[in-house]
């Protein structure tokens, strides 16, 4: 039995002389980020001192997702229903509910200020008074098409001129505050639900990746001290910008790694490869690599292959990581916090994984760089299983969803009698044939009408530079160092069970 799980699942023997039968049990939480590459399912259970119990997660490859969004319902229900069997065999459970989250250009993120008379006689504001102005803001009609997700007051002011992170018990006529109004696109939400009522999962809550992905790699003094997490992904980087302890700016910039990979097939390499060459053999810093090592990859035919540098490797990664990071330099100047962010940048995400990343981002943008990985709100023993940056979002859904007391319920499901099958087929459980669909979307609860509240401004698009600028074969310093890279480099070799070899390296 997984560590963290309640009293109440238990395990009983089937009756008709089958494997043992877990009997449901209502205190996991299931997490699901489906991203454009990889759909990353984790489940957990409360633990007594408040953090999560991570007792397993699931990665599969992920298809029908462009930039964050669901393009072919099917397929992405497949990839789902891929990631979440692994899940269940491992747990010997059957997923009924979920809580997913989602990335995308289509995330939105506002200001718009409000304020509401204090109710006391005497002009004491109360729990109460808070609490009807941060009220006031779930009736905002979003834009036609567009949901409100995530409400975020930004700070008190008591009578238009004093700031107060906490205003209960000062004196003052109105109290008002500045919010943060984070909205999605209906249309594109709606897809992944439906991706998730194709395979009898209901969608209990939608979550935005860039929070959760800064709430699982980032320590309450940096969110104090002023940061940007940046979780770079295939097709999008999501941006979070805290200042003060509170989140100050979400924004999802259109670029990813994909970008790399694209550039790296232009070489004539084999779609299949790319991955593999860039994890592998890749670096985000030229000068950092031998400029006459090669790299040979297999071709067309079985007499056939590619060769590509080390040197023309990693420029062709230098080039669009450099885009990235000039993406993320005027995402934090339009927000505002140009110089204000003193812990620096927090790099998350799969392309944290390449070598010298740290180096290239600190030098491009002038600012400290941490790469992490989410084992922040997740107790001693799970710290191992999510030690990787490709599980940020997915453990920070479940750390978000347990603090707000949330749970799902899963069904039994047989104790699995053989190992889960590879990747890219379907993997079989004890899953009912049908369930009923899930309901209307939590999102919905959004669009109450409140005449007196003026629509906010979600026009807001930052100016974006040429993402397709030519490669830059140009040399950087910086000095190679061991860590986070070389940990995930290893467990990657070990996975394609290849070798480096110093005069002819091939895959």
């Amino acid at each position: 039995m997984p560590s963290g799980i309640s009293a109440e699942s238990k395990t009983t023997r089937n009756i008709l002389g089958g494997p043992d039968i877990t009997v449901a049990n209502n205190n996991y939480i299931i997490a699901i980020d489906l991203g454009t590459s990889n759909v990353v399912v984790a489940a957990g259970t409360p633990s007594a001192d408040g953090r999560v119990t991570v007792e397993a997660v699931a990665v599969r490859e992920s298809k029908g997702v462009v930039r964050g969004e669901v393009k072919n319902v099917e397929q992405a229900a497949q990839s789902i229903r891929e990631a979440v069997g692994e899940i269940e065999e491992k747990l010997g459970i059957t997923v009924q509910e979920a809580f997913t989250g989602i990335s995308g250009s289509h995330i939105k993120c506002a200001k718009h200020p409000y304020y509401v008379y204090v109710s006391g006689a005497d002009g004491e504001i109360f729990e109460e008074d808070v609490r009807r102005l941060n009220d006031s803001m779930t009736g905002v009609q979003a834009p036609d098409g567009y949901s409100l997700m995530h409400i975020i007051p930004q700070h008190y002011i008591v009578d238009d001129e004093e700031e107060a992170a906490d205003p209960v018990g000062m004196f003052g006529k109105t109290l008002g505050s500045t919010f943060n109004l984070i909205i999605g696109e209906n249309t594109i939400m709606s897809r992944l639900e439906k991706a998730l009522q194709k395979i009898g999962i209901q969608q209990k809550k939608l979550y935005i990746n860039p929070l959760a992905s800064a709430d699982a790699v980032t320590f309450p003094d940096e969110k104090d001290l002023g940061v940007a997490v940046v979780d770079v992904g295939a097709g999008v980087s999501d941006v979070c910008i805290y200042q003060d302890g509170i989140v100050r700016y979400v924004g999802v910039i259109p670029l990813g790694a994909d970008s790399i990979n694209k550039d790296i097939r232009s070489y004539g390499i084999m779609e299949r490869y790319v991955e593999e060459l860039k994890i592998k053999y890749g670096c985000a810093v030229p000068s950092a690599v031998d400029g006459e090592k090669l790299v040979k990859v297999p071709g067309r035919t079985p007499h056939d292959h590619k060769e590509i540098s080390f040197r023309n490797l990693a420029s062709i990664i230098e080039a669009r990581m450099l885009d990235i990071a000039d993406y993320v330099v005027e995402e934090i100047r339009a927000a505002g916090y140009e110089g204000r962010l003193t812990a620096g940048i927090i790099l998350t995400g799969g392309s944290a994984m390449l070598r010298e990343i740290k180096t290239l981002i600190a030098e491009r943008t002038g600012m400290d760089v941490r790469i992490a990985v989410p084992d922040i709100n997740v107790t001693d023993e799970s710290k191992e299983t999510v030690a990787d940056p490709r599980f940020s979002a997915a453990v920070g859904i479940l750390s978000i969803a347990m603090r707000e007391g949330r749970t799902v319920a899963v069904g039994a499901g047989r104790i699995p009698a053989k190992p889960v099958q590879t990747a890219g087929r379907e993997t079989e459980t004890s899953r009912p044939a049908e369930r009923e669909q899930a309901g209307d979307s939590a999102a919905d609860s959004a669009q109450q009408q409140r005449p007196s509240l003026p629509d906010p401004d979600f026009e807001y698009d930052p100016p974006r530079r040429d993402a397709d600028r030519d490669v830059d074969d140009g040399e950087r310093g910086g000095a190679k160092k061991k860590g986070l890279f070389q940990k995930l480099k290893e467990k990657f070799e070990k996975t394609f069970d290849f070798d480096v070899l110093d005069d002819d390296n091939s895959i």
